[in-house]
């Protein structure tokens, strides 16, 4: 099989590996495609807490299962599914283990032909999406999913900001969001990603560029109840400007490598809360998966590579102009 390998040198190549073999309670998937996140170029520069290199990279991915082990049903054969990705998120449904990683390093990833993943790690694909919509969905839905809904407790009389539109995150916190009827606003550095989310439902948006955006948010919204934020500010007081007292930020990134500084006293006095979030459980990966169904939502797409330009979209994501995920499709399914 062909795999989009990262060596030693941090190099990346398409290489021929042997298909992997099933173990004990595992399934073989035969991938259609794969979506890109910038974890893979984090890793790529070596910039990824406990790199284990050479590594196949990928996190999300969706196909067919093709082999199940002796110890696993039969029927499950030929099912198309989308993998959750990751693994040993454990029994609580608050914080994972220790243990808990995600796909495509240490782990081998969803950038191949083929992958083996426990069978509880499946889960049977939507069949209102094509496969690169499939791909698309797990890692930023399953993130932007525990963010909006365990820990922004976001209804339809939220007022929600969510900063950096362009991302898949905060594209599918948009799309989860609008679907709970909640009044949604963004912010970009690109007044074109602000127009997209606009035509999309938002009811506005803030370049913040600006150096006065947060005095723009409370003119255009008011008061924000719940902020969605891929990379918090140097100085998190501004966000005092909008918000209401009880409002929960909730981060879910840090791209950008801020130190960022806050008043401890001017946030507890508000009872402002300010909630660490990433990925979800399986739970949380089957409530996501049930509401995209629920609503028909489907993941925004930027663009689609074919597997032998899987290099080219990673420069692609790198450049940072997408609107949605850069996604690969690895083999036709008609």
């Amino acid at each position: 099989m062909k795999a989009l390998v990262l060596n030693e040198s941090k190099e990346s190549t398409i290489t021929s590996l042997p298909i992997p073999k099933v173990a004990s309670g595992q399934v073989l998937i035969k991938l259609h495609a794969a979506a890109l996140n910038h974890r893979e170029i984090w890793i790529k520069k070596g910039l990824y807490p406990g790199m284990k290199l050479p590594c196949i990279l990928g996190a999300d991915g969706a196909g067919t299962i093709v082999e199940v082990a002796s110890d696993v049903a039969q029927d499950h054969m030929h099912k198309e599914v989308i993998i959750y990705p990751a693994k040993d998120w454990g029994s609580s449904e608050d914080v994972p283990l220790r243990t808990f990683r995600v796909l495509g390093m240490p782990d081998p990833g969803t950038l191949s032909e083929y992958i083996v993943v426990p069978i509880e790690g499946v889960y049977p694909k939507p069949s209102h999406l094509s496969w690169p919509e499939a791909a698309a969905l797990p890692l930023a839905g399953l993130t932007a999913w525990r963010a909006c809904h365990k820990h922004g407790r976001i209804d339809e009389n939220s007022s929600v900001l969510i900063t950096g539109i362009g991302g898949g995150v905060a594209q599918a916190a948009l799309s989860f969001c609008l679907a709970k009827g909640a009044k949604v606003y963004v912010s970009s550095s690109s007044d074109q990603k602000i127009k997209d989310a606009i035509t999309q439902g938002a009811k506005g948006g803030i370049n913040y560029k600006d150096t006065d955006w947060t005095s723009q948010v409370k003119e255009l919204v008011g008061r924000v109840d719940v902020v969605i934020d891929s990379s918090p500010i140097d100085e998190l007081d501004k966000y005092l400007d909008f918000l209401n007292p009880g409002a929960r930020i909730v981060i879910y990134g840090a791209t950008a490598n801020r130190k960022t500084q806050f008043n401890i006293g001017k946030f507890f006095l508000r009872h402002i809360q300010i909630i660490g979030s990433t990925m979800g459980s399986p739970r949380d990966f089957k409530k996501m998966i049930d509401f995209t169904k629920t609503h028909n939502l489907k993941p925004k797409i930027h663009k689609v590579f074919q597997f032998e330009d899987t290099i080219k979209a990673i420069e692609e994501l790198e450049k940072g102009n997408q609107i949605g995920k850069v996604v690969i499709e690895i083999s036709s399914q008609k």
